[in-house]
């Protein structure tokens, strides 16, 4: 390839590549959000998502190498390789949320799983949004706002959730499990608010 090309602005292939990984998260957090409230398709849906997971991390080493190949990039390098990672740690999240449940077994239900993954899967969303709008220039500001709102909310649910676990869970094996199942969750939460305040960085710098 020559020095000329290299220095051309991929400016499609950089949007595309995050919005096929945004897309992918979002999709692996509606199987996660169903499995969580039907146990009967946890083996069928965890295998799914770790199909996705497999494929966000070959996206996002092509992103990787597509910055290390180009000199001019449509947004700062730091800014795509920070979002990167921050969407890349979401996925690395949900599947490790599958995978423990298909470990543990759990007798019953999560506590507060489904109203936790429901907030997730409301983030997730928004992030599609948010990336589809990059390359626009489009202020969503206000969708960047509603995801850190939702962290907060989760926030919450997590305390009630662990609160009511210990209060009904007399099983202390299945208290354990639950209790790690939620931790994982909420920190999938934590990590989209992560996503927001780098998109929120893009955003300033390029508005």
């Amino acid at each position: 390839m020559s020095i000329f090309k290299k220095a051309l602005p991929k400016k499609q292939s950089f949007y595309i590549l995050l919005i096929q990984l945004a897309e992918k998260i979002n999709e692996a957090t509606e199987l996660l959000h169903n499995l969580l409230s039907d146990k009967e398709i946890l083996l069928e849906n965890a295998s799914k998502i770790h199909i996705l997971e497999n494929d966000c991390d070959e996206i996002a080493h092509s992103i990787i190498n597509k910055l290390n190949e180009t000199f001019v990039t449509p947004l700062d390098k730091e800014d795509i390789y920070q979002l990167t990672n921050a969407l890349d740690d979401v996925i690395d999240s949900i599947d490790s949320i599958a995978r423990r449940m298909c470990v543990y077994k759990l007798k019953k239900s999560t506590v507060f799983g489904p109203q936790l993954s429901g907030i997730l899967l409301s983030q997730t969303r928004l992030i599609v949004e948010i990336v589809k709008s990059l390359e626009k220039g489009e202020q969503t500001l206000t969708k960047i706002i509603a995801i850190k709102n939702l962290e907060t909310e989760g926030d919450s649910v997590f305390k009630d959730a662990l609160t009511l676990l210990f209060e009904k869970q007399k099983d202390v094996i299945e208290l354990i499990k639950e209790k790690e199942i939620l931790e994982i969750t909420e920190k999938a939460v934590d990590r989209c608010q992560r996503v927001a305040t780098v998109m929120e960085g893009i955003l300033i710098k390029n508005g």
